[in-house]
């Protein structure tokens, strides 16, 4: 009876958090009152419990505040400089308007790829977008899950600058020492659970938008081609844009696989990419940054600090929904799951993303108590790494995810009017990938 009260308790703050998020109470009260409902549902001393939420909420800030703060650092130049909208419209004027959506996504995963936070994607990218969409006459509401195909899969590929790239590579590193993996770990299953959401997810918004264009009256003649305007007139070349994507992400091949330089830390090796991008985007385009420099670094490292402190948060809630019976029940649950470790796995991250509301506590949570336990039961601990980015993202922009719900919020989008093409983009399509991957997996491994 007691560990049936408990489940509906997690249940119960899972349900919560969504609605006070969306209400736009900040996180870290959220997590404290659903933190207070498991106590209660679970009998559990409050303050021990309020002891072990500071402590995963430091722990996390501790191991990943660097990833997540330079991460930022470096979108925020790539705007300031003006690099990333003169991709963006290259790429745009190439693919023409009847491609606007294929535009989009090749932007979006190529930004968030090399470790740009997805909400500075979302800030550079939706006011170019909202031009683009109507040009093609496409719906406004329709932006963010389009920009939720390149933003939830590029965290699938090999070597993507992501946190839940990093953490699996740290903790597998950590707890089977004598493992080799890296960011690029079974690049074969990263690629596969790619393309599979990406086509899933692209091929309905482009029939959702094509039809929408029709119902509204919008459909634009696409035959014409398209010349974007630049919102400022002193962008870089689209050459010098790309210096510092190709930089970052040759530094981390290099870092992950070059026997000489190679590091072991996952997190190190992204840090020191990202830096030496920064550099770069701060040398080839001082001119265009110019006097903004000292306000775009200290933005940058705001809003990094700020992603930081929301994902600890809900690290620091995990913490204590970990200690629950209900959790002690599910994580029984799972392990006692009669199938493939792979299968278990791509279940696992699932359900747990799905309570947390955050693809990076889950991950983490994951590989902490599995890892072991699966590897026994004959899983590659590669393969495991390169599903964990693909598995985790299906539940990961469920409405309790406050970073999802902060940027509909930001763009004025309703969930009503936006929550249904995201959920498409971001959570049926990734799981059809990443189950995918899994059958690849069990093949393979």
């Amino acid at each position: 009876m007691a560990t049936t009260i408990s489940v509906l308790g997690l249940l119960l703050a899972a349900i919560l958090f969504i609605v006070v998020v969306w209400k736009g109470l900040d996180v870290f009260t959220s997590t404290i009152i659903v933190s207070f409902i498991i106590i209660a549902t679970s009998w559990m001393n409050w303050w021990d419990s309020l002891t072990n939420y500071a402590g995963g909420y430091t722990a996390f800030i501790g191991s990943q505040i660097f990833v997540l703060v330079i991460g930022a650092v470096f979108g925020e130049l790539m705007a300031a400089s003006g690099a990333a909208e003169a991709i963006a419209n290259v790429i745009t004027e190439k693919l023409g308007v009847k491609n606007v959506i294929l535009s989009i996504t090749v932007i979006t995963t190529v930004f968030v790829y090399v470790g740009i936070s997805g909400f500075v994607v979302l800030f550079v990218i939706a006011p170019i977008a909202t031009v683009m969409m109507k040009r093609a006459g496409y719906p406004y509401r329709m932006i963010p899950g389009i920009i939720f195909i390149g933003a939830t899969c590029s965290a699938m590929l090999p070597y993507a600058i992501n946190v839940t790239n990093t953490i699996p590579a740290s903790i597998i590193a950590e707890q089977l020492p004598g493992e080799s993996v890296s960011l690029g770990s079974a690049p074969v299953l990263g690629i596969v659970a790619f393309v599979v959401s990406t086509a899933v997810g692209y091929g309905y918004m482009v029939y959702a938008a094509k039809k929408a264009a029709v119902a509204e009256g919008t459909v634009v003649d696409t035959t014409t081609p398209v010349k974007i305007v630049p919102t400022r007139d002193d962008l870089p070349s689209v050459g010098v844009a790309l210096i510092p994507f190709i930089v970052v992400i040759g530094l981390v091949l290099a870092f992950s696989n070059v026997k000489a330089i190679k590091m072991e830390n996952a997190n190190a090796v992204v840090v020191l990419a990202m830096f030496v991008g920064s550099v770069l985007l701060v040398v080839l385009c001082r001119k265009q940054i110019g006097d903004k420099l000292k306000d775009t670094i200290g933005k940058g490292v705001q809003n990094g600090v700020g992603a930081t402190v929301m994902a600890a948060a809900i690290i620091g809630f995990s913490t204590v929904l970990q200690s629950s019976i209900g959790f002690e029940a599910i994580k029984n649950w799972v392990l006692n799951f009669n199938m493939n470790p792979y299968i278990t796995e791509f279940l696992g991250l699932n359900i747990l993303a799905g309570i947390m509301g955050s693809g990076t506590a889950a991950v983490q949570t994951f590989f902490q108590f599995f890892t072991t336990t699966l590897v026994q039961k004959g899983a590659s601990p590669p393969a495991l790494h390169r599903i964990a980015p693909a598995a985790v993202t299906g539940m990961n922009t469920l409405p309790n995810a406050g970073g999802m719900v902060a940027q509909l919020n930001w763009m004025k989008i309703s969930l009503k009017d936006g929550y249904w093409y995201v959920f498409v983009t971001s959570v049926i399509a990734p799981m059809v990938g990443a189950f995918v991957a899994c059958l690849v997996a069990m093949v393979m491994y």
